[in-house]
C-alpha cells in the first residue's frame, strides 16, 4: 500500500468511517484496512506527560466487542483544564484496567481525581485525592458525547460495533492522538 492509502485510512477513521466504508472508498479489503489501522496505532507513541498538581476526571464509556452480549469499556482519564486526554485502557470494567489509567494519573502528582460514584474507585484512589460529587465530571461526560459522536464504533443502538478489543483500541488511540487538544 502507498503512503496516500495509509494517510486516507487513517484520516477515515478519525471522520467515523467503519472498516467496511473504508474499505469500499479506497477499494482495498477489510483485513488491508485492519492492517493499515492496527500497524499505524503501533507507530504513533503516547506523548509523555510532564504536569503536576492538576486536576483530573476518569470514566468509562461502554460499548461492545464481538456482539452485542460482550460489553467492552473504554476507560479514560481528562484534564479538568486542558480537556487533554491523559490516557485510556479498553476492555472489562475490573479494578485492574481502571487501575491502569490511575496509576498514569498517579505518577502526575494530581491535586484532585474527580469521578461518577463507581466503588472501584474508592478502594484504589486516596481519599485526599478523589472526589465525587454531582456535576463533578461534567467535562468528561462531554467528551464522552464527543467521542460518540465522532468514533462510530462507540455509538448507542447501532449495528456497527467492533469484533476485537484490540481494534477498538488501535482505532479509538488514532483518534485521540491525532485529535486537537480542545477538541
Amino acid at each position: 500500500m502507498s503512503e496516500e492509502q495509509y494517510t486516507l485510512v487513517h484520516r477515515l477513521n478519525n471522520e467515523g468511517c467503519g472498516i467496511s466504508s473504508i474499505g469500499r472508498l479506497l477499494n482495498i479489503s477489510k483485513s488491508s484496512v485492519q492492517r493499515v489501522i492496527t500497524r499505524l496505532f503501533a507507530s504513533i507513541s503516547r506523548p509523555e506527560i510532564y504536569e503536576s498538581g492538576e486536576s483530573y476526571e476518569m470514566d468509562e464509556l461502554r460499548t461492545y466487542c464481538g456482539n452485542k452480549k460482550n460489553e467492552c469499556w473504554l476507560i479514560y482519564a481528562i484534564n479538568r483544564k486542558t480537556r487533554k486526554i491523559i490516557d485510556f485502557c479498553v476492555g472489562r470494567r475490573t479494578k485492574e484496567n481502571i487501575k491502569k489509567v490511575v496509576d498514569k494519573l498517579l505518577m502526575l502528582n494530581p491535586k484532585k481525581i474527580y469521578t461518577d460514584g463507581l466503588n472501584i474507585y474508592q478502594s484504589i484512589l486516596q481519599e485526599h485525592i478523589h472526589s465525587v460529587y454531582s456535576g463533578s465530571t461534567n467535562r468528561i461526560e462531554r467528551k464522552n458525547l464527543t467521542l460518540r459522536t465522532q468514533v462510530k464504533r462507540l455509538s448507542r443502538r447501532t449495528l456497527c460495533f467492533t469484533k476485537t478489543n484490540n481494534m477498538l483500541e488501535s482505532s479509538v488511540g488514532l483518534w485521540i492522538y491525532a485529535m486537537p487538544v480542545n477538541q
